[in-house]
């Protein structure tokens, strides 16, 4: 059909036609020039005219074409793989991995044919497939499903066939994520669903920074499958030396037991550690009965100031805690005067200052020169506006009313430092803190630790929040009598281990003071192999203003004396090197940075630790499997049984094609062959004006 862009196309056409008319009747009707031309000769060149020149006419209207094109898709099967090393971890190897290898060409042989092929590998991550080589050190289903669900997001799905063992130690139960999708899940399940005897690591939590002097907690969890009764010995071990043990004797077949070491931090450095459990003789995987972490021991004492506004038993409490530790030295101050000289301190604890009658603009100056962190405790005596005039990160802007009570909820997203089950599990129970009724602002660089739980209701509101200010750690409690968690916990457990456990973090995070001259470098004490090895840097001027037009330059290198050389890249007002994955090993650096005259060096170390994710746990989940496809409206089938997956995808008659049909819109005047017509008119036109003699 032709159209054109305007409404009243037809009368514009009729005047066009109307007026090429003329122009021919001007040209040939009654022309004297034209007498020695015969009637019909003289009709044949009006008519040539009249078209030719219609035509011009007629395209310069900007005439179009619309036709629907009919489209037809064949369905969509996708095909996903799990390239993970648990795979892999049975006793042939070699022959699971042929085995998924001739499965998949069996899909693609049998199915290419009539269905749109798309195939995937995943591990850690989900990519278009190559070819499988199940080295990823991680199995993440949910990534897997998410990822197809947003790549083929309205296309004609039939279905997804996953083959895998079912086993997956990152990211979310895949589960719980089938409504995500609109087509059915057909699964392949590989590995070896046999339960075996097996001892294993099954996790380590432990901070990563300690003290020198100090102790710190390593709380393992250990499984045990078929062991029942076997006693077995469970070590922490430092270069060949047992430093904890203890002996385990599971009372049923399938056990988990957990239990925390209390180990000496000892000199300042990077120590490594391993946790070994005892293998019996018929046990097949014993690559998961040992697991190694590394903490970065430190060596600085730490000097904390608490002042306040008379005597308070948060103080009381926060200073028995921190006394208990070989590392700080703690000095309290409740009158005027305050000490004068702060930089030799890591820390200063405000209790309830300012007040109405005691100014601490002059130590948060002389803390904002000397890059002192800073603990805000907020109490009733606290006079908010002289705070929030301070510009410390957060901002109380009291609504009515003396305060009221909030208890504590934790936020699961805080990863600044972490807190052990044990203490998660308590703190809904402790008693209420005394906090202002007002409404909270926090900078962004600020996060919440703590929300405030108000009549049962959770709350938005920060209870405790930590950031940074120009590369200065602020911390603040928006709340008092912290001192009831401590009787709480001593009421509850007969020790105050768990409240001392969050002082202690605390205070370490906010004390832990970073180099503090005009260059900064930030990095990780230990890494994981799977993850890159990023740095970032902060240079500042004499004026400590930050800048950025100077090169920094980094030499790492390993315990082989191999060096790697580096140049961080410019982010806003950060210095930034990502270096990539690493071997694992322990590694030194020197960075340097000149500015001006001067040349400014730091040094470091750090650690690459193996992931043995994909060798703790090797039993395969069809379980899992069967529950993904069921929920999908999916089948599950055992790996030998390829040929029942393919027939049902066959005999499936909902995988049908899909048809559409598409407007397409073609404007004439892009036509070749409209060119050649008009051209061929006029050539013919032209031709019989010669041939019969008119010029």
């Amino acid at each position: 059909m032709i159209s054109f862009g305007t409404k009243y196309w037809f009368i514009i056409l009729l005047a066009v036609a109307i007026a090429t008319a003329g122009i021919v009747l001007l040209l040939y009707f009654r022309n004297r020039d034209n007498k020695e031309l015969k009637n019909y000769q003289i009709k044949i060149l009006m008519v040539l005219r009249f078209l030719s020149f219609f035509t011009i006419a007629f395209l310069l209207l900007s005439p179009f074409i619309r036709n629907l094109k009919k489209t037809t898709k064949s369905p969509i099967i996708i095909t996903a793989w799990d390239n993970s090393g648990s795979v892999v971890s049975v006793l042939d190897s070699a022959k699971t991995a042929a085995e998924i290898n001739k499965t998949r060409n069996t899909i693609l042989s049998e199915l290419g044919n009539i269905y749109s092929i798309v195939e995937y590998s995943f591990g850690e991550t989900t990519n278009n497939i190559e070819e499988l080589d199940f080295t990823e050190k991680k199995s993440d289903y949910s990534n897997l499903i998410s990822s197809v669900a947003n790549n083929h997001f309205n296309e004609n799905i039939g279905a997804l066939i996953i083959g895998g063992d079912g086993i997956y130690n990152q990211g979310k139960n895949p589960v719980n994520l089938v409504s995500e999708i609109n087509f059915p899940v057909y699964t392949l399940g590989f590995g070896d669903t046999t339960e075996v005897v097996d001892s294993r690591i099954q996790n380590i939590q432990v901070n990563r920074t300690s003290f020198s002097g100090n102790r710190f907690p390593v709380e393992t969890d250990v499984h045990f499958s078929k062991l029942k009764g076997v006693p077995l010995k469970l070590s922490v071990i430092q270069n060949g030396n047992v430093l904890a043990s203890v002996v385990v004797t599971p009372p049923n077949a399938n056990y988990f037991y957990t239990t925390e070491f209390i180990l000496e931090a000892g000199k300042p450095g990077l120590k490594h550690y391993s946790v070994q459990i005892e293998s019996v003789q018929n046990e097949r995987n014993t690559k998961n009965n040992t697991s190694g972490f590394v903490i970065n021991v430190l060596e600085n004492k730490q000097k904390i100031l608490i002042l306040s506004d008379g005597s308070h038993p948060d103080i009381g409490a926060i200073k028995n805690t921190l006394d208990l530790q070989k590392t700080y030295e703690v000095s309290v101050f409740t009158e005027e005067p305050f000490p004068s000289n702060l930089s030799d301190f890591n820390l200063i604890v405000l209790n309830q200052l300012p007040t109405s009658g005691k100014s601490v603009a002059e130590i948060i100056k002389k803390a904002e020169l000397n890059r002192i962190p800073t603990l805000f405790i907020v109490g009733n005596k606290t006079f908010l506006p002289q705070l929030n005039a301070l510009s410390q990160g957060a901002t109380i802007k009291q609504l009515a009313g003396s305060g009221e009570e909030a208890q504590a909820t934790i936020n699961s997203t805080f990863a600044t430092f972490k807190l052990s089950d044990d203490f998660k599990e308590l703190l809904p129970k402790f008693p209420p803190l005394q906090v202002p009724f007002a409404d909270y602002e926090l900078e962004p660089d600020f996060t919440p630790l703590f929300y405030q739980k108000i009549l049962n209701i959770e709350t938005a509101r920060p209870l405790f929040a930590s950031g940074r200010i120009n590369g200065r750690k602020i911390g603040y409690l928006f709340g008092e009598g912290i001192w009831r968690w401590r009787l709480y916990d001593y009421y509850t457990n007969q020790s105050q281990t768990r409240f001392n456990e969050l002082i202690n973090q605390i205070v370490q995070y906010l004390a832990l003071r970073e180099n503090e001259d005009n260059f900064i470098l930030d990095f990780k004490p230990v890494y994981a192999e799977i993850d890159d090895v990023v740095l970032t840097a902060e240079v500042y001027n004499d004026a400590f203003e930050r800048i950025t037009s100077e090169e920094v330059n980094i030499e790492i290198q390993n315990t082989n004396g191999d060096d790697f050389n580096f140049t961080f890249d410019i982010q806003g007002e950060n210095y930034y090197l990502n270096s990539g994955h690493l071997p694992t090993g322990d590694y030194t650096f020197s960075a340097n940075v000149t500015i001006g005259k001067e040349t400014f060096t730091e040094t470091g170390r750090f650690t690459i630790i193996p992931v043995n994710l994909e060798n703790v746990v090797t039993r395969a989940n069809h379980n899992m499997l069967f529950q993904l496809a069921k929920q999908s409206g999916g089948n599950f089938y055992p790996a030998n049984s390829i040929d029942k997956l393919i027939s049902e995808i066959k005999n499936n008659k909902q995988l049908k094609s899909t048809s559409y049909f598409q407007e397409m819109v073609h404007e004439l005047l892009n036509l070749r062959w409209i060119f050649f017509i008009f051209l061929l008119l006029l050539s013919v036109e032209w031709f019989l004006r010669k041939y019969w003699g008119i010029y």
